[in-house]
C-alpha cells in the first residue's frame, strides 16, 4: 500500500467512527439516483474512484455494475445511472469503504404500467382501390412497438379470408428511429416482370380480387404491452401503375397574397405518403406540409401571409407514386423494354405566382 493509499485508508475509517456516533449510513433511492447519506465523503475521489466504495447493479446474479456518474452534494455521495431506472427492474446498491463493513439495499423500479395504451393509428396508403403492382404499406402506431414480431402479427386475406403467403419481402421491417412508423415492402421479386418469383407465383395482389390487411391486437408495443384494438384495411386490387409520375401533368393552385390559404398540388394518381413529407419544398417560405384525398393532394400552409411575386416548388426526383415508380425512373421495366428517358437531375423546379 502507498502512502497515499494508507492516507485514505485511514480517512475513511476516521470519517466512519465519526459519523457512525452521529447517525447511521443509509442508501437511498431518489429521484432517479442513488444516494448515500450519514457518511462524510473525502474532498477527493477514493484512489480507484468512486465505484470502489458505491456501486449498483441491475438483476441478479454476477452482472457488472451499472454505469453513470457520481456527485457529491449536500454531504452525500449520488450515483445518478446512465439509464433511467426502468419498470420491473430489481436493482441492488452495495456501499462498501474501507474500513466499514459492506451496506447494501435492494430496490425495485416503478411498476410496469400494463394499460392497453397503444393502436394502430393509420395506414397508408389510404384509398380503398389500391395498384394491383402495390409496393409497400406505412402503418403508424400511437406509440413505439416492439421489433422483429412484424412476420407473426401481420398479414394479408385474401377474398375468402385466407391468408397469402410470399407477400412481404423476407426479413424486411423498417422502422423509423421513434419505431413509431413501420414500413413494410411487398416483394419486388413478385411484383417486377420477368423474374422467377414472379413467374412462378405471380404478383402479390391481382387486379379487381379482395384483399384485407389485418394487424393483431397482441401485438405488443415497446413496454411489452397488447396493443388495445387490432386493425383491418379492406381494398380492392386496381390496374397497375407502370408510368412514371409527370410533374406537368400535376395542378398547381397558387393562394392568394396577404391569406394564409395553402398552396395546393394535385396529383393524377395518389403518391408515397411519407415521400411527400419530404421530397416536395418551398425555398425561403416557413410553413407546414400536409397531404389529403387519399395521397393525391399536397398542401403547403405558411406561417405567415404570402406576399405578391414568384415562387419556386423544389421536387425531389426520387419522389414516388404508390408503385415504386419515381419520377426520374420506372420501378417496373420490362427485362425486354427498351429505356428511352432518364432524368438525370435530382431536383426539378415547378415556378408559380402568388398575386
Amino acid at each position: 500500500m502507498t502512502a497515499r493509499e494508507r492516507c485514505f485508508f485511514f480517512f475513511f475509517i476516521a470519517a466512519a467512527l465519526l459519523v457512525s456516533a452521529a447517525a447511521p449510513i443509509s442508501i437511498e433511492l431518489s429521484a432517479g439516483a442513488f444516494k448515500v447519506t450519514g457518511w462524510i465523503p473525502p474532498a477527493k475521489p477514493p484512489v480507484n474512484g468512486w465505484p470502489s466504495v458505491f456501486a449498483v447493479y441491475a438483476g441478479a446474479g454476477d452482472v457488472p455494475p451499472l454505469l453513470g456518474t457520481y456527485a457529491v452534494e449536500s454531504g452525500a455521495l449520488l450515483f445518478h445511472p446512465q439509464f433511467p431506472i426502468a419498470a420491473g427492474v430489481h436493482y441492488r446498491a452495495v456501499f462498501h469503504p474501507p474500513g466499514v463493513p459492506a451496506i447494501e439495499r435492494a430496490f425495485d423500479g416503478p411498476a410496469k404500467d400494463t394499460r392497453r395504451l397503444t393502436r394502430v393509428e393509420r395506414v397508408y396508403p389510404s384509398a380503398d382501390v389500391l395498384p394491383s403492382n402495390l409496393l409497400r404499406f406505412y402503418i403508424f402506431f400511437s406509440a413505439p412497438m416492439s421489433q422483429g414480431d412484424a412476420g407473426r402479427r401481420m398479414r394479408l386475406l385474401d377474398d375468402a379470408g385466407k391468408p397469402l403467403t410470399g407477400i412481404f419481402l423476407p426479413g424486411e421491417e423498417l422502422w423509423d428511429p421513434q419505431f413509431q412508423r413501420l414500413t413494410m415492402t411487398l416483394d419486388p421479386g413478385r411484383i417486377k416482370r420477368g423474374l422467377t418469383s414472379n413467374q412462378a407465383m405471380g404478383a402479390p395482389i391481382a387486379e379487381g380480387h379482395r384483399y384485407t390487411l389485418v394487424i393483431d391486437s397482441d401485438w405488443p408495443d415497446a413496454r411489452n404491452v397488447a396493443m388495445i384494438e387490432g386493425f383491418r384495411k379492406p381494398f380492392r386490387g386496381g390496374p397497375v401503375q407502370r408510368s412514371k409520375p409527370d410533374p406537368k401533368q400535376w395542378h398547381i393552385t397558387p393562394p392568394r397574397a396577404g391569406t394564409t390559404a395553402p398552396l395546393t398540388v394535385d396529383f393524377p394518381v395518389p403518391m408515397n405518403y411519407v415521400l411527400l413529407q419530404r421530397m416536395l419544398r418551398l425555398p425561403d417560405v416557413e410553413g407546414r406540409p400536409s397531404v389529403d384525398r387519399q395521397e393525391t393532394r399536397w398542401l403547403y400552409t405558411p406561417g405567415k401571409p404570402w406576399t405578391p411575386g414568384d415562387y419556386r416548388l423544389i421536387v425531389d426526383t426520387a419522389l414516388e407514386d404508390l408503385a415504386g415508380n419515381s419520377i426520374a425512373l420506372a420501378f417496373d421495366i420490362d427485362v425486354f423494354e427498351q429505356v428511352h428517358e432518364r432524368i438525370a437531375t435530382s431536383t426539378i423546379t415547378l415556378p408559380f405566382t402568388v398575386r
